[in-house]
């Protein structure tokens, strides 16, 4: 007879915002710029999604699935171009029951001035996927001025959304 030891899942209580940061750098090629000679948003997106699920991985307990359930907040800043490289910046800003929320940013270095701006910004929702009713998140601990104000803010950007969730749900009703 074969038995097998189920692994134990180590409960994290508190973990700082810091802990879920995930970092992607580059510099922004022709084939990434649309006709205007500034980045392509779809690949903008693409690396704010791929970013926002590292941040929600370094939160979750590895045992969980997740799936992008939306974003909000969504605003192009300002332009990155070729002379940019562009650094973009994601970690988890809040949770509630099969929800975390994470904020992302890009800021923009130009080469030639030696010059960083904010470029983009938006919170990307995901959403847990394991049939849970509700999960118990760690603590989240806020540390920079910006992680406190955003951690703080949670709670309003949340209302908004589930009011926004409403919203959608008679739009959707009257969709062909």
């Amino acid at each position: 007879m074969i038995v097998f030891e189920l692994e134990e899942i180590p409960i994290v209580e508190k973990i700082t915002c810091a802990q879920t940061y995930a970092v992607h750098e580059r510099s922004w090629f022709p084939q990434d710029l649309n006709n205007n000679r500034i980045q392509f948003g779809g690949k903008t997106l693409e690396i704010l999604d791929a970013n926002a699920g590292l941040s929600a991985v370094k939160l979750l307990p590895s045992h969980l699935a997740f799936v992008t359930a939306g974003y909000d907040h969504v605003q192009f800043l300002a332009p990155i171009t070729p002379d940019d490289i562009s650094t973009c910046t994601s970690y988890v800003t809040g949770a509630d029951h099969k929800a975390v929320e994470v904020f992302s940013k890009f800021n923009a270095f130009d080469k030639k001035t030696k010059t960083t701006k904010v470029a983009f910004v938006a919170f990307c929702t995901l959403v847990v996927t394991n049939p849970l009713d509700e999960i118990d998140f760690p603590q989240l601990v806020a540390e920079t001025p910006e992680e406190k104000y955003l951690v703080q803010t949670y709670p309003d950007r949340l209302a908004e959304r589930k009011h926004a969730l409403a919203d959608n749900k008679d739009l959707i009703s009257h969709l062909l």
